[in-house]
């Protein structure tokens, strides 16, 4: 038959061949020739490689596809030419999930990967594409030989002023410390540079360095000489300027390193990625047995050589001072190591690894008496005015170092370890004496000590400050950190808590408690899947830790493992039956499998366990709606809100069921999006209420037209008032935690290049500055135009509005459900203040409040406010729907510290200004709501 017959019907025969036999070839050759012909040509391939495995004559595919691939591969590698990579992967992309790449598309999208920084993948195209010696193999020689050449795992630097007869020595010690290093991680190429700065030797240390490095061709060495003296700390800086590597490792030219000192350093950092430096245990030559312990612990805090640090965090911090006050070799050492506790947790190693060698007139001969005395480390040289330049110096760094933190924080710029975010507050302790003639940090213990009475008077910022300075001054300190992370929990500083917590498991390997405490920070901060290796690990060393296995159970379930998940918590229910939450836990997870039965008893359970839990009421409401009982089910949701006003899950599934006894099923869902087109979000609805909601949705709907994805969202207020249709969730996608998809979004939008989050789960609260939206106002607010149901309700209540003055000012004050964290309450006062000042100006003005606390109106009294009662009768389900349109029509709006408001203001085009309460200056300050943080 010819492949354009028509059908008596007038449509093509082919249509009618497969509808009669879905597996005639013959006619999917037919229908791939008309796809072709109408210019569609990936559905061609589509449709012929169908075909082809059918009557499976693969030569023949090839031979129907081959051109149309050969094409494609040549313009999408003119695009990359032409900077266009993204627009070459878009083209590429669908080709290579439709027939395994091979040839010329192998080829192109080998060039496109490797271009992207994709090497691993970029390799196995080239080997699929058989082209022999092509550009795309000697550009992947070369990064290969590159890699091999400066593949190193980091650099020894090694400062040296007249150093002749002990250099050599030094240099044997690297070595030896590499070699041993290779030998236990089994990895003969592993490498570490040496960097020597000699430092204007008169003598002839800079050529023992040279002899030194050709008898040992297999060490990489690298000589930098200065012509002037430039002392220690300048001469590190230099060395560490020209390093290789991730880590760098300080070594005076007249100590040396013990065998196992690059096997223990490095081997924690690559396992602490938390951490920001190590250091090792020292021995102090022949003085070893005597130095006093307040005297080791001094020099152990500020001595470099026993130190091994991130490269990234010897840059952030601006490497050793080299003021004038600190050179020659005056506490430079130790003003590094303040810089670098202050801003770095880190990890304390008992075993010593580095020797410290006496020698005639050095640091260590001339403290000999004070450190082998009863002097202590903390003597007071504030007469020193050379000290007290220090000191203001040291200050002076560690203030900047605050601001630079701040600003990589901000902008997201800071890929290295975690910055600790608390301060230590007040004075850093005066100079006093050391080995290097500088002072020491407070002792750990003292600092605890301070931690704990800031604790009990209820100076939390300030028990942060010093439990954080306790822990950077003895990182090997288990109760610092482990108080540090108690706290800072409490205080929802999530990164300090889990630093702080990943430091404890790494001290106490073989504590359970340490292991679940991690894993609870880590599902706290929406990381299941690191959790969960840390959980299994609790359980393992504690098989009965009930707490571990509830965890687990969560984790495996936003992992998308229902099952597993719902044995885990029921393990961990047969461990402790009378925990409320557990029971609650258990119903959700039995009603994801379809028991909508046991998901009501354990729910009832939990309730008569703890008859005021959220989870419990929340739980058997949704096993009610599931059982086919919507009445009890909505009277369940308005008991969880009870418990719980500020949750969004009650408060978008009441509104649900309400809305859709009022106006009926919301418009029909659209399709869904292809594969590689598909961008979920399934927890829209749940996390956070109305406000919150808009600006999730808006968020992730810009992002997804910016990148041609199709968003998928599960029922949430926008389908009834705002009749959107978005496909609901389909087949469970990966998860992106959440941190990382919000901040993949927000760039994205900000312009900045990014990864697109194709095929994948996303969440994200979006209350960071709003800027990034900007460029998008108006498509963010062409997303919530009220829906054929609102509009009439909507329009009617502006109308009563605008009939009682020509001015509308908005007031938002809300109160029921505010009051702790970020969402502090601002006093009626302040506005009340702001809206004496504006009131006089205005035409006619007539003053709106919402509020969910009426006794707010009091305070009001004088200006005759209207509230939301005085224009409509409240929408069952969106009762807050009054309030929130008279917020985005009003011309003159004073928000609260909330993204109700705020949102509000976002959609306003009408407001001669904006106003939000600002905790720092105590009054209501002006804001553009495009260019704000959402909460402060």
């Amino acid at each position: 038959m010819a492949w354009d017959a028509k059908a008596p019907e007038g449509g093509p025969i082919h249509r009618r061949a497969l509808a009669n036999d879905p597996a005639d070839a013959v006619a999917w050759q037919h229908a791939a020739l008309a796809a072709r012909t109408a210019g569609d040509g990936l559905r061609a391939i589509a449709l012929f490689v169908r075909a082809a495995r059918l009557h499976g004559d693969f030569e023949a595919l090839g031979r129907q596809i081959g051109e149309h691939l050969t094409l494609a591969a040549g313009r999408a590698l003119a695009q990359v030419q032409d900077g266009t990579a993204d627009e070459a992967a878009a083209m590429l992309e669908p080709l290579a999930r439709l027939v395994p790449p091979q040839g010329d598309l192998a080829r192109a999208l080998g060039i496109l990967r490797l271009v992207q920084g994709r090497d691993a993948e970029a390799e196995r195209l080239h080997a699929a594409a058989n082209s022999g010696d092509c550009g795309l193999g000697v550009a992947l020689r070369g990064i290969a030989r590159h890699k091999a050449d400066t593949d190193f795992l980091g650099t020894v630097v090694i400062p040296a002023h007249r150093m002749e007869d002990t250099i050599e020595r030094a240099l044997d010690s690297v070595a030896a410390a590499a070699r041993v290093y290779r030998e236990t991680v089994r990895n003969p190429r592993a490498q570490v540079h040496v960097c020597v700065v000699d430092d204007a030797s008169p003598d002839e240390t800079a050529s023992r360095v040279l002899r030194w490095a050709r008898a040992h061709p297999e060490q990489s060495v690298a000589l930098i000489a200065n012509n002037r003296n430039q002392g220690a700390g300048r001469s590190r800086n230099i060395g560490a300027a020209a390093a290789l590597g991730r880590y760098l490792w300080f070594l005076d030219a007249d100590d040396y390193f013990f065998e196992r000192h690059f096997v223990l350093t490095a081997t924690v950092l690559d396992r602490t990625p938390d951490a920001g430096f190590v250091r090792t245990g020292m021995h102090f030559d022949t003085i070893d047995g005597e130095i006093t312990p307040a005297w080791r612990e001094a020099s152990e805090l500020s001595y470099p050589c026993n130190l091994c640090v991130r490269r990234a965090c010897h840059e952030m911090i601006g490497g050793f001072p080299e003021e004038a006050p600190f050179h020659p070799a005056v506490a430079d050492d130790v003003a590094y190591g303040r810089a670098l506790h202050s801003m770095f947790g880190g990890v304390r190693i008992v075993e010593k690894t580095v020797h410290y060698t006496m020698r005639a007139d050095n640091a260590l001969a001339r403290q000999r008496q004070t450190m082998t005395g009863g002097a202590k480390p903390t003597e007071q040289v504030a007469s020193d005015p050379r000290f007290v330049a220090i000191e203001i110096l040291t200050q002076r760094r560690l203030h900047a170092l605050k601001a630079r933190r701040d600003a990589f924080l901000r902008d997201g710029a800071w890929t290295g370890p975690p910055f600790l975010r608390a301060e230590p507050e007040g004075p850093l302790p005066a100079p006093a004496k050391a080995p290097s003639e500088t002072w020491d940090a407070p002792r750990a213990i003292d600092l605890l000590a301070v931690a704990k009475e800031a604790i009990q008077a209820g100076q939390l910022d300030r028990a942060v400050a010093a439990l954080t300075r306790a822990a950077a001054e003895d990182p090997g300190r288990t109760e610092a950190w482990f108080e540090l992370g108690l706290l800072a929990h409490r205080l929802r500083r999530d990164r300090l808590a889990l630093t702080a917590f990943r430091a404890v498991a790494c001290l106490h390997p073989g504590a359970a408690a340490a292991w679940c405490n991690l894993g609870s920070m880590l599902v706290d901060a929406d990381s299941h899947a690191q959790a969960a290796p840390r959980l299994r690990r609790a359980l393992a060393l504690q098989p009965g830790h009930a707490n571990a296995q509830c965890l687990l159970g969560r984790a495996n379930r936003r992992l998308g493992q229902d099952g597993q998940g719902a044995r885990e918590l029921e393990r961990a229910l047969r461990l402790d039956p009378m925990r409320p939450d557990l029971n609650a836990d258990c119903a959700i997870a039995v009603l994801a499998l379809g028991d909508g039965v046991g998901a009501a008893e354990h729910a009832r359970r939990a309730l008569r366990l703890s008859p005021e839990l959220y989870g419990g009421h929340a739980a058997l409401a949704a096993a009610l709606e599931s059982l086919g009982r919507p009445d009890a089910a909505l009277v369940a949701w308005e008991r969880a809100i009870r418990c719980n006003p500020g949750f969004g899950e009650a408060f978008t599934r009441r509104a649900l069921s309400l809305l859709a006894r009022r106006w009926g099923p919301p418009p029909a869902p659209a399709p869904a999006g292809g594969p590689g087109r598909r961008l979920a979000s399934t927890v829209l609805g749940l996390n956070g209420r109305f406000g919150n909601q808009l600006l999730q949705y808006g968020a992730l709907r810009l992002y997804a037209a910016r990148h041609g994805l199709t968003l998928e969202v599960p029922p949430w207020l926008g389908r009834h008032l705002y009749d959107h249709d978005d496909p609901l969730p389909g087949p469970a996608l990966p998860r992106v935690a959440e941190a990382e998809g919000e901040a993949a979004v927000t760039a994205s939008l900000r312009g900045e290049p990014s990864t697109v989050l194709a095929d994948r789960e996303v969440s994200g609260y979006f209350c960071g500055d709003t800027t990034p939206l900007a460029p998008f106002k108006e498509e963010f607010r062409a997303l919530f135009t009220p829906g054929r149901h609102l509009q009439p309700h909507a329009d009617a209540l502006l109308g009563r509005l605008r009939d009682a003055g020509r001015t509308v000012v908005a007031l938002h004050l809300r109160r029921g459900d505010f009051g702790w964290g970020r969402f502090w309450i601002a006093p009626a006062s302040w506005y009340r203040h702001w809206l004496d000042s504006v009131w006089p100006t205005l035409d006619r003005p007539v003053l709106f409040i919402a509020t969910d606390d009426p006794a707010q109106l009091r305070e009001f009294a004088a200006y005759r406010p209207v509230t939301a009662s005085d224009l409509a009768e409240p929408i069952a389900g969106a009762e807050f729907f009054t309030d929130f349109h008279v917020l985005c029509h009003a011309d003159r709006v004073a928000i609260s510290n909330s993204s109700f408001s705020f949102v509000a203001t976002m959609l306003n085009r009408n407001a001669g200004g904006f106003h939000r309460p600002d905790p720092a200056r105590r009054a209501l300050v002006p804001y553009d709501p495009w260019a704000a943080p959402v909460l402060i």
